[in-house]
């Protein structure tokens, strides 16, 4: 689990390179993303593709009109003092109101 968007990049690019453990087999779960003010739009494409199981074509770009609004409402809530994560149901909240598509 990460919250840092260089990091969730990374993975998204490469993740044999950027992490030397197989997470899915030996954890039985893929990397993860927390959202923070420190994930930006990687992170939060990571968490939307991830969450919403979009693979190959269907996986959402960090320049995506939707993930680049939901990085506006991340950094909102950070800038309004937030300090906690923000949770799952947040996002998939935000993921259902910036990606609507996705939802039918």
């Amino acid at each position: 689990m990460t919250a840092a968007g260089i990091h969730a990049d990374g993975v998204i690019k490469n993740e044999e390179i950027y992490s030397i453990f197989d997470t899915a087999k030996l954890l039985n779960r893929p990397p993860g993303v927390s959202v923070t003010d420190k994930s930006g739009a990687a992170g939060v494409s990571f968490w939307v593709n991830a969450r919403l199981g979009l693979k190959g074509d269907r996986r959402l770009d960090k320049r995506h009109p939707g993930i680049l609004k939901i990085v506006e409402w991340v950094d909102a809530q950070y800038a309004a003092l937030r300090t906690t994560a923000i949770s799952d149901e947040e996002m998939l909240e935000q993921a259902k109101q910036h990606l609507p598509d996705h939802f039918k």
